[in-house]
């Protein structure tokens, strides 16, 4: 009779081929489950492919399935891990998966306490989610202040034309009203694009 852990293992194997042979595309949203998962495993004595493996199955993710394919092929771990980071593009969307691959190409390297370093791993990407939860946060903030503040003037602008007849002559039959109107606009137009630049970097 196999062990539990063999039998366990077969399992998560049986169902990492079904999947991969389904070609499903999970994403990378279950990034941190996945490396929680291989930190479990490894800190219970499996090895670190073995640990990427059974991750797989209960947390796909786009990247270990990429990187289990490699490996799968006879590829050594860390070898793999470079191949993938060679192919990705170096941008904000990617960043937490190359942190991760880096990590994981070292441990499998370098050795030592790979549980503890994936757990420094986990907790790094969980700070910068966290931090960037809160400068969506505070970018949403700030673009509704820019639309109060853009359609404020031209709701204001708009009562005071419609109510006094006075100011409505002088801003659309003189010269100057026309002037001050042009420049009105054309420096709310600024200030918005200005703002809107601002929030985005």
């Amino acid at each position: 009779m196999m062990p539990s852990s063999q039998v366990h293992r077969f399992l998560a194997r049986r169902q990492t081929r079904r999947r991969l042979m389904d070609n499903d595309i999970y994403g990378n949203s279950s990034l941190i489950d996945a490396l929680s998962s291989m930190s479990r495993n490894t800190r219970s004595g499996l090895s670190l492919a073995t640990a990427l493996q059974i991750s797989i199955s209960h947390h796909p993710c786009d990247l270990f399935t990429q990187l289990h394919n490699l490996v799968s092929r006879g590829m050594a771990l860390n070898t793999a891990c470079h191949k993938i980071l060679d192919d990705m593009s170096e941008s904000a969307e990617n960043a937490d998966c190359m942190m991760a691959l880096h990590v994981i190409a070292l441990a499998s390297e370098v050795g030592g306490d790979i549980a503890r370093q994936l757990d420094c791993l986990i907790d790094t990407l969980l700070d910068r989610s966290q931090a960037k939860v809160e400068r969506q946060t505070q970018a949403a903030t700030a673009t509704a202040s820019i639309r109060l503040i853009t359609w404020l003037p031209v709701v204001c602008g708009a009562w005071i034309l419609s109510d006094s007849p006075a100011v409505r002559h002088v801003l659309l039959a003189t010269p100057l009203g026309w002037a001050c109107l042009t420049i009105g606009v054309g420096l709310n137009f600024a200030g918005r694009t200005w703002s809107k630049r601002m929030v985005r970097s």
